[in-house]
């Protein structure tokens, strides 16, 4: 999804807006590729961390615009904060909330809030902020992408209990409230102030935006967590992934995780440069429209997944970082009995035969925006032409291709969010966050039922299933899963890849040596 691009990342992009979607909580340390034992250790206080990012004219300063590039996550990083972090053992980091209770049968959820915390004008944060967002955001007017994870809450059922407790009252169960309000993209800023203001309670406040060009921010010194040791970071934007890598080996900037991956080889023998992997939790996807021909048909999809050659596709588009995929979402530990699939040319001709779509002749659209995605594009439509399908890889500015997100017949996305997060979206009626407009009768009545409960073990149990029909007749080609790559300075450290978006987003540790 491009959710997580701007979209779904950004996202949307929505969500490609990727996001994707989107997240930004950086909480633990992937294996670097260098094998630095002093990484996070040395460097001194102060100075200006430079940071790369591939982001759109179009981008705005409002914490919750639609209008998502990857500068939009990383500057909402450093001056917002949600209520908790998520982490890889499926419990939470604490941010602006402290805990998150709920009666018998999940229908009232109290979340109490941290004390003492300011916004960057030296205000208290407390629960008339968090209620004034959870209502934005639950504004059918705002048509904002974050109420699809809670359209579940009647907003008339949010509750001030006192400055510190929210109480929520919901019309039904919902299990996995806490998962859902500790989104990411839920984010927080100060009731009444304006957009331009950027009045969040983040480590870090606003000093500049110019859209498309650069993003700057100072150490806030009131923050209620550890301070961050830089003084500054500025975000710079570029228009493409190479143009941040050439950036970067150039010294412009100091640290970026859209890089080319077939540039590494060069980078690696840079001096003074240095790599860091994530888990492998990227999903670079091809999307297809499932309600308009020629994917209408679920023969033509599958004939589509066929067509591709996976294992060509993470050696050369994703150089050999990452594994192969199954055309379902998720990179959880709740996976489907469904076997490897694999190209079958002859099998796919037959299914476009027996939809009457031989010789088809289709567009694909991509802004080429993540590491691997042109490349992704062009293998399939290499392979295609073997059984005579025209495949026209189109690839476009970024801030062009997110304006009709949601639109696209035949498009690329990424996506990086756990499969809870990510559900609500593919079955919505909305098109910027349902990109594929793929509506399963059985796949939605399922995707009740995972909301539903509470227990993680019938979670897994659910999302198999609904995973194993992703698998049999969705909309989406995903070859491979991989890690998000980062490049920076050896100068820099106290880096970390975001979870589970693996993309530098926390700064609060970094130094410098200069």
């Amino acid at each position: 999804m491009l959710s997580r691009m701007v979209g779904k990342g950004y996202r949307r992009h929505p969500r490609m807006l990727a996001p994707m979607v989107a997240s930004a909580m950086a909480l633990s340390l992937a294996a670097a590729c260098s094998s630095d034992s002093s990484e996070g250790q040395g460097g001194a206080s102060g100075g200006m961390l430079r940071v790369g990012v591939v982001a759109s004219t179009i981008s705005t300063i409002d914490a919750y615009s639609n209008l998502r590039s990857q500068d939009f996550y990383v500057r909402n990083a450093s001056l917002f904060e949600p209520l908790a972090h998520r982490t890889k053992d499926g419990g939470f980091q604490w941010a602006l909330a402290t805990g998150i209770t709920h009666n018998k049968d999940n229908t009232e959820w109290t979340v109490k809030l941290r004390p003492n915390v300011k916004f960057h004008d030296g205000s208290a944060f407390s629960a008339d902020d968090v209620i004034a967002v959870f209502q934005r955001i639950l504004d059918k007017k705002n048509t904002l992408i974050e109420r699809n994870y809670i359209d579940f809450m009647d907003p008339k059922g949010i509750e001030k209990v006192d400055d510190l407790t929210v109480k929520f009252k919901l019309a039904k169960p919902y299990g996995p409230f806490d998962f859902a309000v500790t989104n990411s993209n839920i984010i927080f800023y100060k009731k009444g102030s304006k957009p331009e203001q950027a009045m969040g309670t983040g480590p870090f406040s606003l000093v500049s935006f110019t859209p498309g060009r650069e993003t700057v921010v100072k150490r806030n010194d009131t923050y209620w967590g550890t301070k961050p040791k830089l003084d500054k970071v500025k975000l710079i934007s570029f228009k493409t992934a190479e143009a941040s890598t050439n950036a970067l080996i150039g010294g412009q900037i100091d640290a970026s995780s859209n890089i080319l991956q077939t540039s590494l080889p060069t980078i690696e023998k840079t001096p003074g440069k240095k790599v860091m992997k994530s888990d492998v939790n990227l999903k670079v996807s091809i999307g297809m429209r499932a309600d308009v021909a020629p994917f209408n048909d679920v023969r033509v999809r599958q004939a589509m997944r066929l067509i591709i050659n996976r294992k060509l596709a993470l050696t050369n588009a994703f150089d050999g970082l990452g594994e192969l995929a199954n055309d379902y979402s998720g990179f959880d530990k709740c996976v489907p009995e469904v076997p490897q699939r694999d190209q079958d040319l002859n099998q796919a001709k037959k299914l476009l035969a027996d939809a009457g779509k031989s010789n088809l002749s289709i567009d694909l659209e991509t802004a080429a925006n993540k590491p691997g995605m042109l490349q992704l594009t062009q293998i399939l439509a290499e392979d295609a032409k073997k059984i005579g399908v025209n495949i026209k890889v189109q690839k476009m500015e970024l801030g062009a291709y997110l304006e009709k997100w949601g639109k696209r017949t035949f498009y690329t996305g990424y996506d990086t969010r756990p499969y809870l997060e990510g559900v609500p979206e593919m079955i919505s009626k909305d098109d910027t966050l349902n990109h594929t407009h793929w509506h399963d009768p059985e796949f939605e009545s399922l995707s009740k039922k995972l909301y539903e409960t509470s227990d993680p073990q019938q979670q897994c149990d659910i999302s198999k299933q609904m995973k194993k029909i992703e698998y049999e007749r969705g909309a989406s080609i995903l070859a491979a899963t991989n890690p998000t790559v980062s490049v920076y300075s050896s100068k820099v450290h106290g880096l970390v890849p975001d979870y589970p978006s693996g993309n530098l987003y926390d700064f609060t540790k970094v130094s410098i040596n200069n």
